[in-house]
């Protein structure tokens, strides 16, 4: 292994040490235990994906499938394992976006392009 592989690694373990990743592992560990809320999230991505057809297409049937979708995402909402997951994730994104912008800052290089005008609500 050569110098700069082991300070990636070294810089890893850093990441893997901080408070927000450490919530984010055990918030992580719970949802992947728990396979009544593992199933109700898939329920309802599965739900959407299957309204946005219905709406794509305006095929019959989308009033139901609307029901069905803002049903589940009612559950999701009240699932106390789902939601600690989702916010550990979040938190954990956020400091990687403040890692990649100092990064950046550092070596003066871009690691995200800037965005571009226009666009479909532009």
């Amino acid at each position: 292994m050569n110098n700069f592989e082991q300070k990636i690694k070294e810089f890893s373990e850093a990441i893997r040490e901080t408070k927000e990743f450490q919530a984010y592992d055990r918030a992580n560990r719970t949802f992947q235990e728990d396979k009544n809320a593992q199933k109700l999230l898939k329920d309802f991505q599965e739900a959407q994906q299957t309204l946005a057809i219905f709406r794509q297409g305006n095929f019959p049937g989308q009033k139901e499938q609307k029901e069905k979708t803002e049903n589940l995402l009612r559950e999701v909402q009240e699932n106390k394992v789902i939601n600690e997951w989702m916010q550990k994730q979040r938190y954990l994104q956020a400091l990687i976006g403040n890692i990649t912008t100092m990064l950046s800052n550092d070596l003066n290089f871009p690691f995200t392009l800037p965005q571009q005008g226009g666009g479909c609500c532009g």
